[in-house]
């Protein structure tokens, strides 16, 4: 995988005003197809491509889909963003430097990485995401927006065209401050209240029990997401007997006995930390989220 860093400063690209407006548009907007859709009309001109994905990486849960879209319909994008969110993004480069520790990406840094099919080396990664969906190649626009949290803005190329030539990588790198601003503030949005619930109960569940081992901690999370047993057996890599030991212990550990137990749990946390502190619109909508989701 190639990587180049993303100098804001250095940034001349031009953005024509139709471009703009469709990317401010975009922000916020419910429809899931919008912002990806804004971001092919974008680069449209200075680089030709067909299908465009982002997506959310946080702490260690499963990154997800925030917008997928493409020439003929967002149809490919889902389906290679759903292998890759099932059972392949472990496999991909890019998540593999973005993840690092220490990082790999400094907070607030961007750069364009590149993906070549025939560079891919997991060959059931290559297979279902970019083989069988007639995908040649990628650009990604990568930014980390939080510590343990980062975007990534997926651009495909089809099998039949060209490569994407050293020009049209320069001029994704001068449009990438753009993209990711864009991408950053729709992000921060939440218009769905996820990333609030996910932040919340990241943190909550560290404070309600610090002694939680770091795969305790990853199952907990996913079963507050709502994921089965046999689905994070399937994710981490593990027997689902394992899967259920983990969650028994932790389960121990918090004094719960059930998924519902522990969602109140968290509620408790997270209301006495709210009458500890000022209340603040961040939290506001985090714990309308978990209000939710209970």
């Amino acid at each position: 995988m190639q990587t180049w860093p993303v100098n804001p400063a250095a940034s001349s690209a031009c953005v024509q005003a139709s471009s703009v407006a469709q990317l401010v548009g975009a922000i916020a907007s419910q429809d899931r197809t919008a912002l990806a859709s804004a971001i092919l009309h974008t680069v449209q001109s200075a680089l030709p491509s067909q299908h465009c994905a982002i997506f959310a990486h946080e702490a260690s849960r499963n990154p997800r889909l925030l917008s997928g879209a493409g020439e003929g319909g967002p149809w490919v994008a889902i389906k290679s963003a759903t292998a890759y969110l099932r059972d392949h993004y472990r496999a991909d480069a890019m998540h593999q430097m973005a993840s690092r520790r220490p990082a790999g990406i400094a907070k607030g840094e961007v750069v364009v990485c590149r993906e070549r099919c025939e560079d891919i080396e997991a060959p059931e990664y290559r297979e279902a995401c970019f083989t069988a969906l007639g995908i040649r190649e990628r650009l990604t626009v990568l930014m980390r927006c939080a510590t343990d949290s980062w975007l990534s803005v997926h651009i495909y190329r089809i099998a039949g065209q060209p490569s994407f030539s050293a020009q049209e990588v320069d001029s994704l790198v001068g449009l990438a401050p753009v993209i990711a601003g864009c991408v950053a503030r729709h992000y921060a949005s939440d218009i769905d209240g996820e990333t609030g619930f996910r932040d919340t109960v990241t943190g909550d569940i560290g404070e309600l029990c610090p002694s939680l081992t770091e795969r305790e901690r990853e199952v907990l999370m996913r079963i507050l997401d709502g994921v089965t047993v046999n689905r994070i057996a399937e994710d981490l890599k593990l027997r689902p007997t394992t899967v259920a030991t983990y969650r028994m212990r932790a389960y121990e550990k918090l004094g719960v006995a059930s998924r519902r137990e522990l969602f109140a749990a968290v509620l408790r946390r997270h209301a006495l930390a709210q009458s500890q502190a000022p209340a603040t619109q961040e939290s506001g909508r985090a714990g309308t989220a978990l209000l939710h989701a209970a």
